[in-house]
């Protein structure tokens, strides 16, 4: 019947995180079953066990209730940020999918409500991929006349595909991929593999910073190297929006950040990945 009850929930795509939710009760049961079979008998671990089962599988039922119920909520929240894209820009072409490693639609909004509201003239991004054709996008149409995103990537290939997108939408001038591969940084005293910026060349200040990259698996809060590696070429108003905030990585270079710099303001937005805010305000 576990093995069964298990099965079933994995078929409904509970997360891994959620597997201690059945394995440490499902040990428990069969642990507090063989102690009572083993003292009083085969009656007793049945007349202990299946009040306890009962238990079990209603809690298990409301855990994937909930679960499946923030899922729809989630699904809600990425639907309206679709229609919002759609209304705020006209892409030229059909999007790509916003799923799994891309932005998530929600972040996209976030995007282009910052070229609407700032209206940037210099974005700099950190990880290229949709987030860079969204925010071409968003700054051929509210932004200056010159403003342009410059999007650093550590992966030749995704450089490239990044940059046949923004071909294919007739983008080139509102965007730039550098293809700028992981090297050795010293920040602090603590080395990082970090983005090259030889070939980072900066025409205005910072108006907003995207950082989406590097891989969280690079190294130890892989992403704080952005902020103090960067900070001297932000505008006296300069955003960064920093993507995957939920994860611990993020939340200690996002304390550090703030520890460091003491003109940075800090927003969380607790969406399904977690959205980090910072403003500098003098």
């Amino acid at each position: 019947m576990l093995r069964n009850l298990i099965d079933d929930a994995s078929s409904l795509k509970v997360k891994y995180k959620d597997n201690n939710y059945i394995f440490v009760p499902s040990i428990l049961l069969l642990v507090v079953g063989f102690v009572v079979h083993y003292f009083w008998g085969f009656e007793a671990a049945i007349i202990v066990e299946l009040p306890l089962i009962t238990l079990f599988i209603l809690s298990m039922i409301f855990h994937v209730y909930r679960k499946l119920e923030a899922d729809l909520e989630e699904e809600r929240i990425q639907s309206q940020a679709i229609q919002s894209i759609y209304r705020y820009i006209e892409p030229r072409y059909p999007l790509p999918s916003m799923s799994r490693w891309t932005a998530f639609p929600d972040l996209a909004e976030h995007i282009i409500r910052e070229c609407m509201q700032n209206k940037p003239t210099c974005v700099v991004e950190l990880g290229s991929g949709i987030s860079t054709l969204i925010t071409a996008y968003a700054l051929e149409k509210y932004g200056p006349s010159d403003a342009k995103i410059i999007s650093l990537d550590h992966s030749e290939k995704y450089s490239k595909i990044t940059a046949e997108l923004l071909k294919e939408h007739e983008l080139e001038h509102r965007a730039e991929v550098i293809y700028a591969p992981l090297q050795t940084t010293l920040v602090n005293e603590t080395s990082y593999s970090w983005y090259g910026l030889d070939d980072l060349e900066l025409t205005h200040k910072i108006d907003l910073l995207l950082v989406d990259g590097p891989p969280v698996k690079t190294n130890k809060m892989a992403r704080y190297p952005a902020i103090p590696l960067l900070y001297k070429y932000f505008s006296k108003h300069c955003v960064t929006l920093l993507d995957d905030a939920a994860r611990k990585s993020e939340q200690d270079s996002v304390q550090h950040w703030l520890d460091e710099y003491p003109d940075l303001v800090h927003t969380y937005i607790g969406n399904k990945k977690g959205l980090s805010i910072i403003k500098r305000g003098l």
